[in-house]
């Protein structure tokens, strides 16, 4: 791959969300959204006027336009069967928004294609660059707090819509360890949409990792404050992020303090980076595979009444088969 020059990306999916990570995208150094596909025509005009070729179908745009990266920020229930079509073009990369797919079977689907076509393939839990929910990582590799023992986090909307962002920065503060076992409960009275899709309305689960941190997974409303927090509790302090970033420890005599600032590169500069043979993304695909694992764990515990020991032996997702049963309402 030829560096130092410049690479051209497709938006699939121009909806808020794509509009977004087009502009993310525009920002790095060496990155360009030249064309975009929607079914429903959304920001057309806007992309017209900003010189991006619009499509209706994205295999057509694929097909028609030159491009180095895809980007596909369709809605979730349809992630992994536009993914699978796009990792059929010769493409040096692929972004797919979070969460990568509804079922562990289509994710790893998705990563055994994208490993045989050499394509660098990214999931875009973007809070890993995020100013306070990154900065705690920095945090962590600087031992500010000492050894980690329990992580904690909540989110008050549904599993695999929201809360995959706090359940993938759990896991990226301990450096992507694996997880030895989940025991989790999910509940829910009738019909729960959550962005179309029928989901949980709360549910609760507690992640053994194997380097013998404890985790706490909380989705869904507990009270009339919906919560979207995360406490790490180390040997030395802890961290607390969410709508504020700060810290306490022994250096700090117990009292809170706002976290530290660390850099943290654009996403799609690390993506190009990863492309021409730099350092793997801290995003990639697999490591969304694993996060998307943790939170059907959860499922599957409640499913089995018992621990789900990782990785998982069934590779669906057991709230759809509990609903398709009529063990969930």
């Amino acid at each position: 791959m030829t560096q130092d020059r410049d690479y051209r990306l497709a938006l699939i999916g121009s909806g808020n969300r794509g509009m977004h990570l087009r502009d993310v995208a525009n920002r790095a150094s060496r990155c360009r959204v030249v064309c975009a596909a929607d079914l429903g025509g959304v920001n057309f005009d806007r992309l017209r006027d900003d010189g991006v070729a619009v499509y209706d179908d994205f295999a057509e745009m694929l097909r028609a336009e030159t491009v180095d990266i895809a980007i596909v920020a369709t809605p979730i229930a349809t992630h992994y069967s536009v993914a699978r079509r796009v990792l059929d073009f010769p493409l040096a990369g692929v972004y797919l928004e979070k969460s990568m797919a509804t079922r562990l079977s289509e994710a790893d689907e998705l990563v055994t294609v994208a490993a045989g076509n050499d394509t660098r393939f990214v999931v875009g839990h973007q809070l890993r660059y995020a100013r306070g929910w990154a900065d705690a990582r920095g945090m962590i590799d600087d031992d500010m707090i000492g050894d980690i023992h329990v992580i904690r986090a909540r989110r008050g909307a549904a599993l695999l819509t929201h809360h995959t962002h706090q359940t993938d920065l759990m896991r990226y503060y301990l450096d992507d360890c694996p997880a030895s076992w989940v025991i989790g409960q999910a509940h829910r009275e009738g019909s729960h949409l959550s962005e179309g899709m029928e989901s949980e309305a709360q549910s609760l689960g507690y992640v053994q990792f194997e380097n013998g941190v404890s985790g706490i997974i909380e989705s869904g409303r507990y009270g009339d404050r919906p919560g979207n927090y995360i406490t790490i509790v180390g040997e030395r302090g802890e961290i607390r992020v969410g709508s504020d970033a700060r810290f306490r420890s022994e250096d700090t005599a117990g009292k809170w303090e706002p976290i530290p600032e660390y850099a943290h590169p654009n996403i799609f500069d690390e993506m190009i980076a990863w492309i021409e043979g730099g350092p793997r993304h801290r995003c990639a695909a697999d490591s969304g595979r694993d996060t998307l694992e943790l939170l059907l764990a959860i499922y599957e515990s409640s499913r089995a009444r018992g621990r789900a020991e990782l990785p998982l032996a069934r590779r669906g997702n057991a709230l759809e088969e509990m609903l398709a049963e009529g063990v969930m309402a």
